[in-house]
């Protein structure tokens, strides 16, 4: 007897779909081009327009993939590098916060007790003075503690604790950061 391959049901709504292809259509167009460091200004206008909740101090490289707008806040004085990449869930960033270039912030995932592997979006959380390195990966439902750095090439499917310091695949504890200058 054959076994029936069940349904794939896509639950990811045509609303968020529509507004996705958008978003995607205005970024080729007044987003992406427009590249130069001069353009900051404009390009956080347009995130702001499409619900992105970003402080009027912060920096959003023009070949950064923010696929939905709407699912970004970003505190004073945080960067989101050359070449990184969002997910459709969302990605809540404090302030001070360098996100270096070609990370990965995959914000969403899928369940993997079902066949079908449905999509679920997730959220990830980088509080205060933290530094993700270059091309790192941080996992949907992930909180970096405040003051901690990912490693370069780092991949983080965990918490990640304050003032620590993270590298490798997976992502370990290699020390504590100690900060001299530090206000608090």
């Amino acid at each position: 007897m054959m076994q029936q391959i069940p349904t794939y049901i896509d639950d990811i709504p045509m609303s968020d779909k529509l507004r996705r292809l958008v978003w995607h259509i205005v970024s080729l167009f007044l987003f992406i081009p427009f590249s130069l460091p001069v353009f900051n200004g404009w390009r956080i206008l347009l995130l702001r327009l499409f619900g992105a909740q970003l402080d009027k101090c912060t920096t959003v490289y023009a070949s950064a993939y923010i696929p939905a707008p709407w699912n970004l806040r970003m505190g004073e004085q945080s960067t989101l590098g050359p070449g990184v990449k969002l997910h459709i869930g969302k990605t809540i960033i404090g302030k001070k916060v360098t996100v270096s270039q070609r990370t990965y912030l995959c914000s969403a995932t899928h369940k993997t007790d079902s066949i079908n592997v449905p999509f679920v979006a997730g959220t990830i959380v980088i509080k205060d003075f933290v530094w993700v390195a270059a091309e790192a990966f941080v996992m949907s439902n992930v909180t970096i503690g405040e003051g901690a750095i990912v490693g370069a090439k780092a991949a983080v499917f965990k918490d990640v604790e304050p003032w620590t310091i993270v590298g490798g695949n997976p992502a370990k504890y290699i020390k504590k950061r100690v900060v001299m200058d530090y206000p608090g």
